[in-house]
């Protein structure tokens, strides 16, 4: 064939360069497009999970849940638990009664932290003076200064007392609490300093957040008889004075559902003639079947005199 012939194509050679679609996939053994048998075709796809018949699952009344998704269920439900909990610890008292929450200061020289509103156990018989009243030395630091009324109406601060020891403590409007045995050994503490009485002050601050109101005849004095004595002052004033009196001085007050339902930890500072908060004490009492705080008068006299000894030892060494 010259070169100026007609070109005549081969349909047989067509067809081998061009293989026909269909043919290869209905070959079984020839070789396909992407470089597979069909039998290693097949092989691939054997591999695989078979597919899961949810259908029959769902008929056989089980379907499998792996042993991860179980426990992650059932952690999640023991952080809702405890998330319940503390929800319950924050937020369960909405409607009751609450505590008035308090601190204390964390200059130096300031009160301890707030003991628990419970009665204490006495001290051991026996135990050396200091040991008896629990007296702690706190420093030199400034007590916080405050202003709150007498019964009388008339005003009485702290920062006025300079010059002189102030013995501080707490107890209630209604004499509810250990204010009898208290009362009694600031009675006694002021005899027995004699004419060092003139140069120490005593401050009873209220605690009853129910009962604030000025009144010239309140069970706080009458109860415990030292409602003649002119050393000894029992003050208050607004919820909002007192609250911050009892922050600044850890009295943790705590108020139940009813108005004489109030408990409070007991303390007594000791405060010298610079102002400066020296050391605290605390007072304590048991409670008998009546509901009445007492102690052996023995306990009451001795625990007067270790108040007048710290008391008379700041008016000599201040």
């Amino acid at each position: 064939m010259t070169p100026h012939d007609p070109t005549v194509d081969d349909p047989a050679a067509s067809a081998a360069a061009s293989p026909d679609p269909g043919a290869s996939r209905g070959a079984s053994a020839g070789p396909t497009t992407a470089g597979l048998t069909a039998e290693e075709r097949a092989a691939a796809f054997s591999t695989g999970s078979a597919p899961v018949d949810r259908s029959a699952a769902l008929r056989a009344g089980r379907i499998p849940v792996p042993r991860k998704v179980v426990a992650g269920i059932a952690i999640g439900f023991a952080v809702i638990g405890l998330g319940g909990v503390v929800l319950e610890h924050y937020f369960g008292n909405v409607g009751v009664a609450s505590s008035v929450t308090t601190t204390t200061i964390s200059t130096t020289g300031a009160p301890p932290a707030p003991v628990a509103p419970h009665a204490p156990s006495a001290p051991q018989i026996g135990a050396p003076l200091d040991a008896f009243l629990g007296l702690h030395q706190l420093g030199t630091g400034p007590a916080p200064d405050f202003q709150l009324q007498e019964p009388s109406g008339a005003l009485w601060s702290l920062k006025a007392q300079s010059g002189k020891v102030v013995v501080l403590t707490f107890f209630n409007t209604g004499c509810t609490d250990i204010c009898r045995v208290l009362g009694l050994e600031l009675k006694d503490a002021a005899a027995l300093l004699g004419p060092k009485s003139a140069d120490v002050e005593f401050a009873v601050v209220n605690t009853d957040p129910n009962r604030t109101a000025v009144s010239p005849a309140t069970p706080a004095l009458t109860a415990a008889g030292v409602q003649t004595d002119p050393s000894i002052h029992f003050l208050t004033g607004t919820l909002r004075q007192l609250n911050t009196i009892w922050i600044n001085y850890g009295v943790t007050v705590t108020v139940g559902r009813t108005a004489t339902q109030e408990t409070h930890n007991n303390i007594l500072y000791f405060i010298d003639p610079q102002g400066r908060l020296r050391s605290s004490a605390l007072p304590f009492a048991n409670e008998n079947r009546q509901g009445l705080y007492v102690l052996p008068q023995a306990d009451i006299e001795r625990f007067a005199q270790g108040i007048a000894r710290t008391a008379a030892n700041l008016t000599a060494n201040p």
